[in-house]
Protein backbone atom coordinates (compact mmCIF):
# COMPACT_ATOMS: atom_id res chain seq x y z
CA UNK A 1 0.00 0.00 0.00
CA UNK A 2 3.26 2.37 -0.34
CA UNK A 3 4.58 3.78 -4.01
CA UNK A 4 7.87 2.31 -4.82
CA UNK A 5 10.10 5.24 -3.59
CA UNK A 6 8.37 5.17 -0.18
CA UNK A 7 8.56 0.95 -0.38
CA UNK A 8 12.46 1.80 -1.02
CA UNK A 9 12.99 3.90 1.98
CA UNK A 10 11.19 1.86 4.55
CA UNK A 11 12.86 -1.35 3.11
CA UNK A 12 16.27 0.47 3.82
CA UNK A 13 15.06 1.92 7.01
CA UNK A 14 14.55 -2.05 8.09
CA UNK A 15 17.51 -2.97 6.31
CA UNK A 16 19.48 -0.62 8.94
CA UNK A 17 17.52 -1.56 12.12
CA UNK A 18 18.69 -5.40 11.37
CA UNK A 19 17.04 -7.72 13.69
CA UNK A 20 16.02 -5.26 16.39
CA UNK A 21 12.33 -5.27 17.76
CA UNK A 22 10.46 -2.28 16.81
CA UNK A 23 7.03 -1.68 18.32
CA UNK A 24 5.19 1.89 18.20
CA UNK A 25 1.80 2.42 20.63
CA UNK A 26 -0.21 4.64 18.79
CA UNK A 27 -1.82 6.53 22.36
CA UNK A 28 -3.83 9.13 20.78
CA UNK A 29 -4.30 9.93 16.67
CA UNK A 30 -6.00 12.88 15.09
CA UNK A 31 -6.59 13.11 11.41
CA UNK A 32 -7.71 15.79 8.61
CA UNK A 33 -8.34 15.77 5.12
CA UNK A 34 -6.35 18.48 4.02
CA UNK A 35 -7.09 18.24 0.53
CA UNK A 36 -7.38 16.15 -2.66
CA UNK A 37 -7.02 17.27 -6.01
CA UNK A 38 -7.13 15.34 -9.69
CA UNK A 39 -3.73 15.93 -11.77
CA UNK A 40 -3.80 14.26 -15.39
CA UNK A 41 -4.76 10.44 -14.62
CA UNK A 42 -4.22 10.87 -10.94
CA UNK A 43 -6.40 11.71 -7.69
CA UNK A 44 -4.09 13.11 -4.91
CA UNK A 45 -4.57 13.48 -1.09
CA UNK A 46 -3.00 14.92 1.68
CA UNK A 47 -3.76 13.77 5.35
CA UNK A 48 -2.74 15.76 8.20
CA UNK A 49 -2.24 12.83 11.37
CA UNK A 50 -1.07 13.83 14.40
CA UNK A 51 -1.52 12.75 18.00
CA UNK A 52 0.61 10.62 20.61
CA UNK A 53 2.41 7.64 20.56
CA UNK A 54 4.87 5.40 22.59
CA UNK A 55 7.91 3.59 20.65
CA UNK A 56 10.02 2.16 23.92
CA UNK A 57 7.37 0.30 26.41
CA UNK A 58 7.20 1.92 29.65
CA UNK A 59 8.27 5.39 28.35
CA UNK A 60 6.28 8.24 28.30
CA UNK A 61 4.20 9.64 25.33
CA UNK A 62 5.31 11.70 22.50
CA UNK A 63 3.78 14.05 20.75
CA UNK A 64 3.80 13.12 16.56
CA UNK A 65 2.70 15.49 13.24
CA UNK A 66 2.86 14.41 10.12
CA UNK A 67 1.31 14.46 6.68
CA UNK A 68 0.83 11.50 4.67
CA UNK A 69 0.55 12.02 0.36
CA UNK A 70 -1.64 9.04 -1.30
CA UNK A 71 -2.33 9.10 -4.96
CA UNK A 72 -4.81 6.87 -6.32
CA UNK A 73 -5.26 6.14 -10.67
CA UNK A 74 -8.56 8.15 -11.86
CA UNK A 75 -10.06 5.17 -13.93
CA UNK A 76 -10.09 3.32 -10.60
CA UNK A 77 -7.99 0.44 -11.37
CA UNK A 78 -5.96 0.39 -8.27
CA UNK A 79 -6.39 1.74 -4.79
CA UNK A 80 -4.80 4.60 -2.27
CA UNK A 81 -1.48 4.02 -1.50
CA UNK A 82 0.73 6.31 0.14
CA UNK A 83 3.20 7.77 -2.05
CA UNK A 84 5.05 9.79 0.87
CA UNK A 85 4.86 11.29 4.44
CA UNK A 86 6.64 14.35 5.57
CA UNK A 87 7.34 15.14 9.20
CA UNK A 88 6.83 18.23 10.42
CA UNK A 89 8.45 18.19 13.99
Amino acid sequence: FVGPELFAEIRMQLDERGTAPQQTDVVTLNAELLEVTTEANRHLASVHFSGMIREVAGAAAAPFDEIWNLSKPVEGSQGWVISGIQQLN
